[in-house]
């Protein structure tokens, strides 16, 4: 299915920039750019006070370029729900569209209570919070936020994806996640495959290089717990 968002008006509210998966987009692409703007107008306020009212976002709008709290996992957790639902009822599947909505929810829905500073084109807020959102809470919130954005923000797991679904099955085998095993580990896993075309590879020969990763952190670590013992 074709795809337009409006990401940017002019002052007066007409249509400044309009991102389109067909160029130039059918009037009929058009007219439903529109009615998903007037949905998103209503969504993301409706989405932040929702988040308000659980106790999760402050209520006071903060002032742009003030320093905000980084928040926790449990409010990146519940914001990345509400942005899976929103991608599944309006078919919102790819990267790009996705990467578009982010930009229209930057630019013209959300407040600053939601939005967080750019650290570059691919280190994004709202996809992040999307993808930390695809998990169960109990899995997500083992970690801090901190230990979720380090490995999203992992060049090897930006980019490739299947990552978070070899994660999900490592958290149901493994009963604790240690924030140190975690952060060791995406820490080996780039070093590993800093440079390697992981497209090419099928799922499990994908995971396999993971799990071989996993393993090799989680002994590296209790060797070096047993180097610190008093003999």
């Amino acid at each position: 299915m074709h795809f337009a968002i409006i990401t940017e008006k002019n002052l007066d509210g007409s249509v400044r920039t309009l991102r389109s998966t067909v160029h130039p987009p059918p009037r009929e692409l058009e007219e439903r750019a529109k009615t998903l703007d007037a949905h998103l107008a209503r969504r993301i306020p409706s989405i932040e006070a929702k988040l308000v009212k659980s106790g999760l976002l402050d209520e006071a709008v903060p002032n742009p370029g003030s320093k905000k709290a980084s928040g926790n996992v449990l409010l990146w957790h519940a914001l990345g729900r509400e942005l899976d639902r929103i991608c599944r009822e309006r078919h919102v599947t790819g990267r790009r569209e996705r990467r578009w909505l982010w930009d229209a929810i930057e630019s013209l829905y959300g407040t600053e209570r939601i939005k967080r500073a750019r650290r570059g084109r691919t280190r994004l807020h709202f996809e992040y919070c999307y993808r930390l959102g695809q998990f169960p809470r109990k899995v997500a919130e083992r970690l801090n936020w901190s230990e979720w954005v380090y490995f999203f923000d992992s060049p090897t797991v930006r980019e490739e994806q299947r990552a978070d679904r070899w994660l999900m099955g490592t958290a149901k085998r493994t009963r604790n996640i240690d924030r140190r095993l975690f952060r060791r580990f995406a820490e080996n896993l780039n070093k590993r495959i800093k440079r390697m075309d992981t497209s090419v590879l099928s799922d499990g020969e994908l995971f396999q290089i993971y799990d071989e990763i996993w393993n090799a952190t989680k002994k590296e670590l209790r060797a070096a717990t047993a180097s610190r013992k008093p003999r």
